[in-house]
């Protein structure tokens, strides 16, 4: 079937995904039970942008009955996905949570997607403390004990009173203003903000986290991330009805944050959050999308978290990166099916493609290193577990500026002594050259060529399959291996 075109802003605004690209993949074309007929259900968590909604060849459009769930100052309504309410109620950046289908045999290439439901899910909301202006445009705050990271992606507005919306950047912002945070925890349990939004409705305190050493009725430990309270609790409602507060809960809690040492919280509304948002939790076999940070990766591709969420990678595809930029701290799109408890990825997808640099260091700084002959910025985000001797290897990713900004610094052994860069092709004669950040490099006299696969292709194979960075194309990303102090590589590697 054809699922009916709603032309209404917010299916276009969901170019969310950003997030998700709810392509179908696997499924098999079954009908969830609750997610509608003619497609497969899908469920999704992920950063969403307002604009037109194609990704992935899928086209996104309301469902006729098609609610938003607004979750504000502890009290839960839905309303009908309507102009005026998409455009107050979903805002860039924002982190949203999708129930809904996608067309599992489409009369054309272009595959349709419906939404019956989508939520908006804050990771926090209180007063700014300790703003900090970084570098490299990494700058920081706390909110409710929570360590905040903004960066080139974060989206900035102030919402008055009257609730209308106008763009600003981090420099507007001051310690003691409320703001909504939407994001993700990464590895280390600090918010990566994708969304800051200035808040002058004097707004609850609002925090998630999991409880424990509980007295009932009277207090807990909240625990999120690197931050942990004590919350008290007497006489505040407790959603959904009759459900109970028990240590193990994931839960939400609005009130007032205090500040000190210990801080604590004061909550009026305590929300058990698996089972307020039970019907956002995918069926066994449904197709399931989420974005998120990587956690408690050891090398096993069958077991880490994106998010909160376990993936078994072990089948996947790689796409921005491949399976050994695979690490924690590293943001991706995991996309797949529900089996089990866990989402068994068919693709993996990096949020940020993937560079890599390996040499001896040079040059370093507080703020910056060269290594490969690159600059890349080290930063308050910077996981730095280099040794301080030998051949280092920077993680990390190109900014919108195009400066390289480094997420790990670690030892890097081997290399027969000479440098490599990962990177996406910018330009390319077609036949021996390549162009990465910037830097164009030539074939050495019997340069080896290597597929996605490690296999030893012919340099007319390799370049056949090269594609610069354009409008149209993220560029293909390659790896290089040449003599340090010259442009000259001696082997290059497909990496997607």
């Amino acid at each position: 079937m054809r699922f009916r075109r709603k032309q209404t802003a917010l299916w276009t605004a969901l170019a969310l995904l950003s997030v998700t690209g709810l392509a179908a993949c696997g499924g098999g074309g079954t009908t969830v039970a609750g997610g509608g007929s003619g497609g497969t259900g899908v469920v999704a968590i992920g950063s969403m942008t307002k604009g037109s909604v194609k990704t992935n060849n899928v086209n996104f459009v309301a469902s006729s009955t098609a609610k938003i769930r607004q979750e504000d100052n502890g009290v839960i309504v839905e309303v009908q996905a309507n102009p005026a309410n998409e455009d107050r109620l979903l805002r860039n950046g924002m982190t949203v949570k999708v129930k809904g289908r996608i067309n599992d045999n489409p009369a054309t290439a272009e595959v349709e997607g419906e939404f019956d439901k989508i939520k908006p899910e804050p990771e926090a909301r209180g007063r700014m403390e300790r703003k900090n202006t970084g570098t490299n445009g990494i700058d920081d705050f706390f909110v409710n004990g929570r360590h905040v990271f903004t960066d080139d992606n974060t989206a900035f507005e102030d919402r008055s009173v009257s609730g209308t919306f106008t763009v600003i950047a981090f420099d507007n912002l001051s310690n003691t203003q409320n703001v909504e945070v939407h994001g993700g925890l990464d590895d280390a349990g600090n918010i990566r903000a994708t969304r800051v939004e200035r808040r002058n409705d004097n707004p609850n305190d609002d925090i998630k986290g999991t409880v424990s050493a509980l007295v009932p009725g009277t207090s807990f430990t909240l625990t999120y991330g690197a931050a942990s309270f004590t919350v008290t609790y007497p006489g505040a409602t407790v959603t959904p009805a009759g459900a109970s507060v028990v240590n193990g809960s994931f839960v939400e809690v609005y009130g007032t944050f205090t500040p000190g040492t210990p801080p604590t919280f004061t909550a009026t509304r305590v929300h058990i959050e698996d089972l307020e948002d039970v019907e956002f939790e995918p069926a066994e076999g449904q197709e399931q999308r989420v974005e998120g940070y990587v956690s408690g990766y050891s090398n096993d591709l069958h077991n880490f978290l994106v998010g909160n969420t376990p993936v078994d990678a072990s089948s996947a595809a790689f796409t921005g990166g491949s399976a050994l930029d695979l690490a924690n701290g590293v943001k991706v799109e995991a996309e797949g099916h529900h089996s089990a408890g866990k989402l068994i990825a068919s693709k993996i997808e990096f949020k940020r493609s993937r560079i890599v640099l390996e040499g001896l260091p040079s040059g370093r700084t507080a703020t910056q290193v060269t290594v490969a002959g690159e600059v890349a910025a080290i930063t308050s985000i910077t996981d730095d577990r280099y040794s301080g001797t030998g051949r280092m290897r920077v993680r990390g990713y190109e900014d919108k500026s195009g400066a390289i900004v480094a997420e790990r610094l670690e030892d890097a052994g081997g290399g027969g002594g000479r440098d490599v860069i990962q990177a996406r092709v910018t330009a390319t004669n077609g036949s021996s050259s390549l162009t990465l950040l910037g830097t164009t490099y030539t074939a050495a006299a019997g340069a080896v060529y290597q597929d996605v696969n490690n296999n030893v292709i012919t340099a007319s194979a390799f370049f056949a399959a090269v594609v610069p960075k354009s409008a149209t194309s993220p560029g293909t990303l390659v790896k290089i291996k040449f003599n340090p102090g010259t442009t000259s590589y001696e082997e290059a590697e497909l990496e997607n």
